[in-house]
């Protein structure tokens, strides 16, 4: 013998499921996706390293620009993807490379590495070690990030379901 069942209040459900989806398609996300990528950013500039002081020639950056050119970029939502790029600013970006990575310290001018040796006026005077800051921030803080962002989403489903 079939049964029969009977389901109240379907329509609410689905009213709430599509005020979830507009909810979700603009704004809401990438404020989550924002704040998300605050944490990382912070966690950037907490470990970015400061330059103790520059000498009279130098080309490098002032003090502490490192640390200041360190951003959030939030992209629009695209097909249900919304993307961030948190990081040094174009400024600063190479200068960012060069600290994480190390490099030649070059007095005098430029010095270009060829296959057939140096090239440019410049001569070397030794090597600035390494600094990793960019790769070990991100390492330490996407959970934290990731908590940050899933916790922004929840209140977001409980403010469309209550």
């Amino acid at each position: 013998m079939p049964m029969r069942c009977e389901v109240a209040g379907v329509s609410e459900i689905t009213a709430k499921f599509e005020a979830l989806r507009e909810a979700t398609r603009g704004d809401m996300v990438s404020m989550a996706v924002r704040k998300a990528s605050g944490v990382i950013a912070k966690e950037m500039r907490t470990l970015a390293p400061i330059l103790d002081q520059r000498t009279a020639k130098s080309t490098a950056q002032d003090p502490g620009a490192l640390k200041r050119s360190i951003r959030v970029s939030v992209g629009k939502p695209q097909d249900g993807v919304v993307e961030a790029w948190i990081g040094p600013n174009s400024k600063v970006a190479h200068v960012a490379y060069w600290v994480e990575m190390g490099h030649r310290l070059v007095k005098g001018g430029y010095s270009h590495v060829t296959p057939k040796g140096f090239r440019g006026p410049g001569r070397e005077i030794g090597d600035v070690p390494q600094h990793p800051f960019l790769r070990p921030a991100f390492e330490v803080s996407v959970q934290p990030a990731l908590a940050a962002f899933r916790d922004d989403i929840k209140a977001l489903i409980d403010e469309v379901f209550k």
